[in-house]
């Protein structure tokens, strides 16, 4: 059955091949050794209102007459098109927790293709510049991507001064420690997410930039084996800290939250708590102009649903016959690079692996550890429009010891606006 992956990848990476061969001329879409494509900014570089009107001229925007604000309305439509290896069970995400193992009755399925548009996302972005009156930007964004193409917010917030306040990438979110992906769960293994928050941060110098946040945690990941009464609930924030350090061809990231994990059990079931605490160390190193390599390491205890491919599993801790909570701790580690071949054609590269040191009381089919890997070529016709294609590969083990591997190859078209 595999014998056919190798052919249907050559032709499938043949048929963008044939458009890059035009020929044409576009000047570097990294013109700067620490700059990247526009728009990728909003979800890498977030800025607050003072750093956006020092250095931003908010080019696209109209004025909102009558009042001194401006606004640009902008986003992006992308078509994917998939054929799918091996039945992974998201047809619109390669997840690592998606991929059949041993004993599950979708192991050893057939394959399938799958054609989407959900990923397209609009944003609206008005800002105030006006030397009188505190710097204000808000930014608001949504996309489709729901199990049934309902529009959903990614992110909703206000930027004050130097505050960030509302929903948007955690503190400790370092999406410049990853190259471009086109697969929609592209940061697998990487240690953040989006949460509800209230955020300081200063530039102290032209190297040095720092943050503090009070963050809700969406994700309290306690899983409950013995169906004790009670249920996981919040009394504090998580508080998390980070440094960024650039200099003339990279930058440094680090960050570390801390937070309390609880288990309320009401009138007749028990209450215990536990630490929550991560460490996360992550950067970009730029090759001359056309190569950088990425990477993201992170460890913490009872914070494994901070990373993105154990979100939603029930990875922070156990609650353990006696009611007691048993913290698991998790590691994740991801490395990516980039090549420019011309000034249209580039490719990159991502792997990113994570493990969950689970007790054996956890479900047996929970996703224990695995790897994710893609590579792509990408042609920028123009600061609009870009095609792709991107082959995936990734495996996971289960509690239970069970494995399994999957791949898939993934083509786009997007316009930018």
């Amino acid at each position: 059955m595999k014998k056919h992956h190798i052919l249907f990848l050559i032709l499938s990476l043949h048929i963008p091949i044939g458009l890059f061969a035009q020929e044409g001329s576009l000047t570097d879409s990294i013109t700067h050794q620490l700059a990247i494509p526009d728009e990728d900014l909003k979800e890498s570089v977030l800025r607050t209102a003072r750093e956006h009107l020092v250095n931003d001229n908010f080019s696209g925007s109209w004025p909102m007459f009558g009042s001194d604000l401006r606004m640009k309305i902008g986003g992006y439509l992308k078509s994917d098109f998939i054929y799918d290896f091996d039945g992974t069970r998201d047809k619109s995400q390669f997840l690592m927790s998606s991929i059949p193992v041993e004993g599950q009755p979708e192991y050893g399925d057939e394959g399938y293709i799958y054609f989407l548009v959900k990923e397209t996302r609009i944003n609206i972005d008005v800002r105030r510049s006006n030397e009188d009156k505190i710097p204000l930007q808000l930014f608001f964004e949504g996309d489709f991507f729901t199990n049934d193409d309902r529009f959903r917010i990614r992110h909703s917030y206000i930027t004050a001064g130097d505050f960030i306040i509302g929903q948007t990438w955690t503190t400790i979110s370092f999406l410049e420690s990853m190259a471009y992906m086109i697969d929609f769960a592209a940061g697998d293994a990487l240690f953040g997410g989006r949460s509800i928050q209230v955020r300081y941060q200063k530039q102290l110098s032209d190297k040095i930039k720092i943050a503090a946040g009070l963050e809700y945690q969406p994700f309290l990941g306690i899983e409950n084996p013995n169906n004790l009464p009670g249920k996981a609930s919040v009394q504090l924030p998580l508080l998390a800290l980070r440094m960024d350090y650039r200099w003339k061809t990279g930058v440094l990231f680090l960050g570390s939250s801390v937070a309390e994990l609880r288990w309320d059990g009401g009138p007749g079931g028990p209450f215990d708590q536990t630490l929550q605490y991560d460490f996360v160390v992550a950067g970009r190193q730029y090759l001359g102009k056309n190569n950088y390599f990425t990477y993201n390491f992170s460890y913490g205890s009872a914070s494994g649903e901070n990373i993105i491919a154990f979100a939603g599993s029930n990875a922070n801790a156990v609650l353990n016959a006696q009611g007691e909570l048993e913290p698991m701790p998790a590691m994740s580690i991801m490395t990516g690079f980039m090549h420019r071949w011309t000034p249209k054609l580039e490719s990159n590269f991502n792997y990113a692996y994570g493990w969950l040191d689970a007790p054996d009381t956890r479900a047996p089919f929970a996703l224990k550890r695995g790897g994710v890997g893609h590579v792509n070529l990408v042609y920028i016709f123009d600061n609009n429009f870009s095609i792709a294609t991107e082959y995936i590969w990734g495996a996971q083990r289960t509690a239970n010891d069970a494995y399994g591997d999957a791949s898939r190859i993934q083509m786009m078209a997007k316009f930018d606006f």
